[in-house]
């Protein structure tokens, strides 16, 4: 049986998943708790790496040296929520990362490629979408440190969208080559934007600074408000990222 990698950054990305799973157990994959579960003749494996490309690619690492199947997964899926750089892109709908990028200083990094998903998985993804009105898009993942990127700077690049995540478990793959996949629900954009600037609130190993945070609010109270929203939008984001992911776990992922 195929076995399959799944990693969440954040628990909020990996129980929407679970949620659409019938029958899934707890599982301890060396250091970290994940979940196993198994979806048309593939033995998935989940864990929630924590936010970050250190946490990322630690998570990875583990995933794939410490399996407890006997062997290391055949490919791994990097998913969750991100951020649209451009304003077609709606709350919701998902974008396929055909590359993945790793943004420092303002600068980007060398182009990753990404496994291509089968036709048949963009199909299954589609449909399971425009039952709900949301769109499949095919697109780059840049991975930031938590900061917004001005289009500018992304040139002509197609449906971009920010993580935190993706660039370190690419790492990982390409080192063990092991395929990676990317699926991400947008959760904020030009739209519905974030009401702060992650980078400002966040260190170089996105653990959140408090301090920061409150000077934020103090500056503008209106955060307190507008973070419902961002909390309401992250969850809708979820859970289009665990339905569209289950949809094309329920075909075969390469072509």
């Amino acid at each position: 049986m195929e076995t399959i990698g799944l990693i969440a950054a954040m628990t909020r990305e990996s129980a929407a998943l679970l949620r659409y799973v019938s029958r899934w157990q707890n599982i301890m994959i060396g250091p970290l708790r994940g979940n196993c579960f198994e979806l048309s003749g593939k033995t998935c494996l989940l864990i929630t790496s924590g936010m970050g490309v250190r946490r990322a690619s630690e998570g990875a690492r583990i995933l794939v040296e410490l399996s407890p199947t006997s062997k290391a997964p055949e490919a791994l899926i990097s998913f969750g929520i991100a951020g649209a750089v451009d304003a077609d892109l709606a709350i919701g709908d998902v974008v396929l990362a055909e590359a993945v990028y790793k943004l420092d200083q303002e600068t980007l990094g060398p182009l990753s490629p990404l496994a291509p998903w089968s036709d048949t998985a963009r199909e299954a993804v589609t449909q399971a979408l425009a039952k709900r009105g949301k769109r499949l898009y095919a697109g780059t993942a840049i991975t930031t440190g938590g900061s917004q990127v001005t289009r500018p700077l992304l040139g002509a690049m197609k449906h971009p969208v920010l993580e935190m995540e993706t660039a370190g478990i690419a790492q990982v793959a390409a080192e063990k080559g092991i395929p990676l996949l990317s699926i991400r629900a947008i959760s904020d954009g030009p739209r519905e934007p974030i009401p702060f600037d992650l980078g400002d609130v966040m260190d170089e190993d996105a653990n959140m600074r408090p301090g920061k945070l409150l000077g934020a609010i103090i500056r503008n109270p209106r955060i307190i408000f507008q973070s419902r929203r961002m909390v309401r939008n992250s969850r809708i984001a979820a859970d289009h990222a665990a339905i569209a992911l289950m949809a094309a776990l329920s075909q075969a992922l390469f072509g």
